[in-house]
């Protein structure tokens, strides 16, 4: 049993070898810029650049979310942004006067200077229901809910 075993595993191990060496076969282009040439005559050229691996990424669960006070109203998509614990909110405002935006329960604010776009970045760790709001006149600009 234990020598059937001990072949299994070599042969994987040639196998792999082999199908990795396979792989190398394609000349290497110059470093002179030319593409060298492939095959009898010189015809063709190598086009394709050599492939690097980084590894799995993962993008950051982002959600943005925009809001413009002008003339003492707020426009902005949705009036309550639902977001899951732990996602990235990036909130950006922009209002015709100076303004100062407030959201409850992460105690975050941002001046906002007439016209300037202001943007915060929030990290949702908290679960609930959170008002935005622009402080100076009161006026609410949407509800973040966390689950």
């Amino acid at each position: 049993m234990r020598g059937v075993l001990l072949r299994t595993l070599m042969t994987a191990v040639a196998t792999g070898t082999v199908v990795t060496l396979a792989g190398c076969g394609e000349p290497a282009t110059p470093s002179d810029g030319t593409g060298g040439s492939r095959g009898p005559g010189g015809t063709g050229t190598a086009t394709s650049a050599p492939a690097t691996f980084t590894g799995p990424s993962r993008k950051p669960d982002v959600t943005n979310v925009s809001a413009t006070f002008s003339r003492g109203k707020v426009e902005i998509a949705e009036s309550r942004v639902k977001v899951r614990r732990g996602a990235t909110v990036r909130i950006t405002v922009t209002a015709d006067e100076a303004e100062e935006f407030h959201l409850h329960g992460y105690d975050r604010t941002l001046k906002l200077s007439p016209g300037r776009p202001g943007t915060v970045d929030v990290v949702a760790d908290k679960s609930g229901v959170f008002e935005a709001e622009l402080h100076r006149s009161g006026t609410r600009v949407f509800e973040l809910q966390v689950s």
